[in-house]
């Protein structure tokens, strides 16, 4: 079966590559590419959404999955951003959620492929140290879309939040509601992933440095919705009615959270966070499951990416880090947040 699965996905690039135009036989000077970022840092808004190509450049997007409502809005935003620039973009993703090797194995065709630059939000942020290094070797411009890749090698820029602000920020929003005190389980992510082990730390250190009477411990869910039930079903058991908070860095764990509290008949007596503003958290904020979730400007991240890698193409300056921001989204502004791929796609 796993055969299969890879001979697909070869089939899958190889068709992309085709589509992308015979870039790889269409010879360009790319000495004056931009490979490094300058050291500086751009708020979204001030970076800019836009950018003039001087030729028709090939970008790929490499998310860690298409099936997963927050990385198909990732798509979204790119292809957005490729019609609306004049670039071409292909998609590409692991047929299995964050499977790292096969990310790599995409990354390491597209070495040779003909692409001229490359959006990447990695399966895990050191794992993709070779592949990135090889394509940085290419004059392939590497951007990293909303989690960090390799941070000493010559990427572009990395476009997405301060994962430790957010951090902080969901920390204190759960925190607050809490009234400051009781038991706390933090939902982190998949290790290895900067986006979850940022977050994840600078929580705990939040709430250990500032709610002395709030007791927080993390558990891994990989981002997913069942291991977010088991793991808060696990912890009713284990601490009962004293579990007053229950928050995600990331992922669909906290709406597997919301069935477990329900399940126990806690429903009101926990507090419950999300983060990302798709399908799930907007149904639970809206139906008031859970009290808030989190905004990263996930548009932002994937179209801003492509602007980054085209002024790169171009010759054009580019700062090290472009950040989105962080807005904490309630029932008051649920709609003005909406980051499902439907809100997406009919956004102008």
């Amino acid at each position: 079966m796993k055969k299969w699965v890879f001979f697909g996905l070869m089939v899958s690039l190889a068709i992309g590559l085709v589509m992308a135009g015979g870039s790889k036989e269409q010879k360009w000077d790319r000495s004056g590419v931009v490979m490094k970022g300058t050291d500086t840092t751009i708020r979204a808004k001030d970076f800019g959404y836009t950018a003039t190509p001087k030729r028709p450049y090939t970008i790929a997007v490499v998310v860690k999955s298409a099936a997963i409502p927050v990385w198909e809005s990732h798509l979204i935003a790119a292809k957005k951003a490729g019609e609306k620039l004049g670039v071409k973009i292909l998609d590409y993703a692991p047929s299995k959620a964050d499977n790292v090797e096969e990310q790599k194995r995409i990354l390491e065709d597209l070495v040779t492929a003909g692409v001229d630059a490359v959006v990447l939000a990695p399966a895990n942020t050191e794992a993709v140290r070779g592949p990135v290094m090889d394509l940085i070797k290419a004059k392939i411009p590497v951007v990293y879309d909303n989690t960090m890749g390799p941070s000493d090698v010559d990427y572009l820029t990395y476009v997405g939040i301060d994962n430790v602000e957010a951090g902080k920020m969901i920390a204190m929003e759960i925190a607050k509601r809490m009234g400051g005190k009781g038991n706390l389980l933090i939902l982190e992510g998949v290790p290895g992933q900067a986006t979850s082990d940022l977050r994840t730390k600078a929580a705990m250190d939040y709430i250990q440095a500032n709610f002395p009477q709030i007791k927080a411990e993390r558990a891994v869910t990989n981002w997913q919705f069942d291991k977010g039930r088991q793991v808060t079903e696990d912890y009713i058991t284990k601490w009962g009615k004293d579990l007053k908070g229950v928050v995600a860095v990331g992922g669909n764990q906290a709406e597997g959270a919301v069935e477990a509290v329900k399940a126990a008949g806690l429903q009101g007596q926990v507090i419950i966070g999300g983060f990302d503003v798709q399908e799930p958290q907007y149904v639970a904020v809206e139906r008031g499951d859970e009290a808030f979730t989190v905004s990263q400007g996930v548009y932002d991240q994937a179209y801003l990416s492509v602007v980054a890698a085209i002024r790169a193409l171009n010759g054009e300056k580019v700062p090290r880090y472009i950040q989105t921001p962080i807005t904490i989204v309630t029932k008051e502004n649920l709609k003005e947040m909406d980051e499902r791929p439907a809100a997406l796609k009919a956004r102008k």
